[in-house]
């Protein structure tokens, strides 16, 4: 759990003990300080380095002495009106930081930095019930147990969005709005970058495509294949085929939908996962990309930078995605519900070496 404020990757020691200082002065922590457990969590560092900072915060005063399966207790402290009044952010996501893509991961630490430049902070928050189908009553235990100033929902369900939007409660869906939910939302537009991948593949002289889609039902993947047959080309073709999440389950939809009789010409990967491991799976079968198949991929991220050939798709810019969030943030904050600006994000188009003109047969 990334904590509000957080401590940056310097000194962790110094860093932890003036975090755990702002969120005390800020009266949110008081009388007692989670347990050192909690406190590694919110703060995403080890327990040495909690220990190393409580035993810091003793020797200031702060922080009573430790007493075996008890809490520290806080000793007077005057509290921080200005602090109490920061931009606390928390994101709710459907995964722990560590397993989130690297493009979300290096938005996440621009918004975090951003905001801590403006003395407001962001908590990461994965909790394991995220995903269930009533997450009402633990929904409204955790947010008063985190009072934040707003929330982004990350990858996050129809009974989410629709417990916010009930309540009021101030947010931005970092990604698509379900049926009948009027929440500010920001995201790739995916149906208009899988059109326009696949218009790139007709100038080429593809006529058969195949989409590699992952089996959760995910808002944005049904925007990407409904672009793909937005696509409206006399003799185009675009055959789902959706994987379970592995690369043996990606190698198999590749099997089967290259085994039929009149096969793809063209891979269009949703996932960047899919990408590499459909270029890989593809030459340990005497494939050739681009030579026999050509491959693109929606969502690119840096370690495809690193494959050959360099696979040809879309990557989105962090720093800029981060500011936009940050910014609609703010004016949610502020009271607008309705921040302005378009909730779609243009990715930048990368060239790659994937793509190829389409053969005629002899």
């Amino acid at each position: 759990m990334l904590g509000a404020p957080m401590p940056s990757r310097g000194n962790l020691v110094l860093d932890c003990v003036r975090v755990i200082k702002l969120r005390v002065e800020s009266g949110e922590w008081q009388q007692l300080l989670p347990g050192e457990r909690r406190l590694a969590t919110v703060l995403q560092v080890g327990r040495d380095t909690i220990r190393l900072a409580l035993q810091e915060l003793e020797r200031e005063g702060l922080l009573g002495s430790a007493e075996a399966g008890s809490r520290r207790r806080i000793r007077s402290v005057a509290t921080n009106h200005a602090a109490s009044r920061t931009l606390r952010i928390g994101l709710l996501a459907h995964r722990r930081l560590e397993q989130l893509p690297q493009p979300l991961l290096l938005e996440i630490d621009r918004i975090r930095s951003t905001l801590a430049d403006k003395g407001g902070s962001l908590e990461l928050i994965a909790p394991p019930w995220y995903e269930q189908k009533n997450p009402a009553n633990r929904l409204a235990t955790l947010l008063d147990e985190e009072p934040c100033s707003a929330w982004i929902l990350l990858r996050s369900s129809a009974a989410v969005q629709e417990w916010f939007m009930q309540r009021r409660i101030p947010c931005l869906i970092r990604g698509y709005p379900h049926p009948g939910i009027s929440l500010p939302h920001l995201d790739v537009d995916w149906r208009a970058t899988a059109r326009h991948a696949a218009g790139q593949l007709w100038r080429l002289g593809h006529r058969r495509a195949a989409i590699l889609v992952p089996a959760d039902p995910l808002k944005g993947v049904e925007a990407a294949v409904q672009g793909v047959k937005d696509l409206d080309e006399d003799g185009f073709e675009a055959t789902t085929q959706v994987e379970d999440g592995s690369p043996s389950g990606v190698a198999r939809v590749l099997s089967r939908a290259l085994q039929v009789k009149n096969p793809p010409t063209a891979i269009i990967a949703t996932r960047a996962r899919q990408a590499a491991t459909a270029l890989t799976w593809l030459a340990s079968k005497g494939i050739q990309v681009p030579g026999h198949i050509s491959l693109i991929t929606l969502a690119s991220e840096p370690f495809l930078d690193h494959l050959v050939p360099e696979i040809s798709g879309y990557r989105t810019d962090p720093d800029a995605v981060a500011k936009l969030v940050t910014r609609r943030l703010e004016r949610i904050v502020g009271g607008d519900p309705s921040p302005g600006g378009s909730p779609w994000i243009s990715p930048e188009v990368v060239k790659g070496a994937s793509l190829a003109r389409l053969k005629p047969k002899p």
